[in-house]
This record gives C-alpha cells, structure tokens and sequence, in this order.
C-alpha cells in the first residue's frame, strides 16, 4: 500500500508543514518535504529583495507552481497536504487532482477573508481569488468553526482542524520558574512572543504596571532599546519559543482582530509547554484550556495589569494552571491532528496516537 504524503510549505523548525511532516512519521507515513519557501526563494536572484520580490511576485507564483506540479507527479503520493500556500492557482490545484488522482487537502491557518493589506507587517490574504483556490481542494481545514461554516456557503469543502501542540517543540520542563534575559540582564516575569501587528502593539501598550519582555519581528524601534516597560528582543523560534513559555511566569498570547473568533497557535504551545498563559478570552480557548484551571483570560486591554498582578501574587494559582495546562495539551498534538486527516480522507494509519476530547475535532 501507497503510505507516501507529500506535504507542501515551509520546512523549517517550528513551522506548521514542518510539525504535520513529524506527526505523519510519526504515525507510519513516508513524508516527502515540497518546501515552498525555499523553491520561491530560489525562483529568481532577485527574491533577498522584499521589495523586489513583491514586485515579480506574479513570475514567482507560477516558477513554483510549475515545480510543485512536476514534484507531485513524480513522487506519486497517496495523499498531499498543503499549508496554507497562497502561491497556488486554481488550475495548478485541478491540474495536480487530475494528474495524480490523490485527495489534495490544505489546512489554510490564517484568516482567508481578511483581503490585500498593504502594509507588509499585517497578515494579509496574498490575491483576490483566494477563495476560487480553495475551491479546487479536496478539503480545506480550517481552525476555527465560524469560518468553517462561511467557507462551506461559499462552496469550498471546509472541516474544522484546530491547531495543536508540536510535542518535539513544545514540552513541560524541569525548570526553576524565572525568565532571566542576557540581553537585559533582568528576570522577566512577563513574556510575549509574536510578531508585530497593529492590534497587539495597541493592547501591549496598555500594559503600565510590569515590563513586558517581547520577542518577535517589527516592533516599534523606541521598544527595541531594552529599555523602559516595552522591551523586544530579536525573533525566536522552534525550541526557544518553548523555553521561554516554560520559564516566564506569564506568557502573553494577544489575539489578533482575525482570531478573536477563536484560538491560534500559541493557545496550545504555551499550556504545552507548561507554561502560565494570559490571553483574551475566547469561548473555543476556554472549552480547550478553561479559565483560571488551565489558563488566565482578560476581556479587555485595560484589564491586563490587573490579571498579572492576581497571577504573580499567587504562585499556588500558577502551578494548578501549569500542571492542568499540560495535562490538557498533551491531549492535543498533532499526532491526533494527522490521524483525523489521515481517516477522513480514507487512509489507514499504523499507529495509535492518544484520542483528543471529540469536541475538538467536530465539523
């Protein structure tokens, strides 16, 4: 039997392709890597220019698409897995079913009705006919159930999949609790790790009454010079992230306006890394991680401080929710996620992974 999966995206640690490569290994699946990043990068000499990338972005998209039909006709797997990629056209999507006869699935994990921002620091849908794409996949996933039914009346083949935990990545540590910084030479107490956006610069600031450590991308620059309440370190990724979680002893999860709906990816790596997550309250956050059991919610920017002061002022509290949150998560990979993807679209799996609440998985 065929158990070979090509998985379509970026293959870099702590990626999302690159968590769902590990889990169909993990559960019997030959992977074969398609990383899309990399494949666009190498389209033109010109693409370490972002602004010229953006510019020969139309020669860019139809340089990989080319090479992703060529890669999936040649492997002949038994099933592809894309992740969100953007660069698709409809016709490359029709033309990889017909050629390859497999379920060609995408687990799309942005929001796909935000449209074009302009400003490179904002998500952003990439093309208008986003929409049309998806249409063309056997199904798509999406990670939060309102979209899911949106999707549907728009005639795309839409299941709800939400995120998960990378237990490689994201793991409880034997760790004494304290976050020291090398750069700051400070023990922070709060951290955040994210890219910036305009809505979680806005609730950040906010923040009066504690130091924020913040490691991502594209922070204000006055922020960047380590001093003051706002502090934003380089970015960090894969293992580090976790690491972080593990030793703050809040880690700040700020939606972004398009998830307000629902969770997003760190709703599940801090718990899973048994760590004390403070994030604005969600209903589909509370059913996985409930409040003040496995995690701390706050309704409204002006209510942070005090939320970090109430958890700071009781360690009792941050061990339950430490504990509580790593038992949760680890309920939660994606080792359960492949083997719901796997069964709903026909294949078999050799392995068993550990049964998630079946809430979790509803359609």
């Amino acid at each position: 039997m065929n158990h070979r999966v090509l998985v379509i995206g970026q293959s870099n640690e702590g990626a999302l392709p690159e968590s769902y490569s590990r889990a169909f290994e993990r559960l019997g699946m030959e992977v074969v890597r398609f990383d899309s990043e990399r494949a666009l990068m190498q389209a033109s000499r010109f693409t370490g220019n972002r602004v010229l990338r953006r510019a020969l972005r139309s020669s860019l998209w139809n340089a990989v698409n080319r090479e992703a039909a060529e890669v999936a006709e040649r492997v002949r797997p038994a099933f592809i897995f894309a992740v969100k990629c953007s660069f698709f056209h409809p016709e490359t999507i029709r033309r990889i079913r017909k050629s390859v006869g497999v379920p060609f699935v995408n687990h799309y994990p942005d929001h796909p009705y935000i449209g074009i921002r302009w400003d490179p620091r904002e998500a952003s849908a990439l093309r208008r006919d986003l929409i049309e794409v998806l249409r063309q996949y056997s199904v798509v996933w999406m990670w939060e159930r309102s979209l899911v039914d949106r999707l549907r009346r728009d005639g795309v083949e839409a299941r709800y999949l939400p995120f998960a935990v990378d237990p490689e990545i994201f793991r409880p540590q034997s760790v004494a609790e304290g976050l020291h910084c090398d750069a700051c030479q400070l023990i922070h107490d709060v951290a955040f790790v994210a890219t910036y956006s305009r809505l979680r610069c806005a609730e950040v600031a906010t923040i009066r009454k504690h130091t924020i450590a913040i490691w991502g991308n594209n922070w204000p620059q006055k922020w960047r010079t380590l001093s003051g309440q706002h502090r934003a370190h380089p970015p960090v990724w894969g293992s580090a992230v976790g690491d972080i979680y593990a030793k703050a002893a809040v880690s700040l999860n700020v939606l972004n306006a398009e998830n307000l709906g629902g969770p997003n990816m760190r709703t599940f790596e801090v718990p899973g890394s048994g760590g004390v997550m403070l994030a604005r309250y969600s209903a589909e956050q509370h059913e996985f991680f409930p409040e003040d059991e496995a995690a701390v919610y706050y309704r409204s920017p002006p209510e942070i401080d005090d939320k970090i002061d109430s958890v700071l002022c009781d360690p009792e509290l941050r061990a339950r929710i430490r504990r509580n949150a790593a038992r949760l998560a680890a309920e939660q990979t994606y080792d359960v996620r492949a083997a719901h993807v796997l069964r709903e679209c026909g294949l078999s799996i050799s392995a068993n992974p550990k049964s998630a609440n079946p809430r979790s998985l509803m359609k």
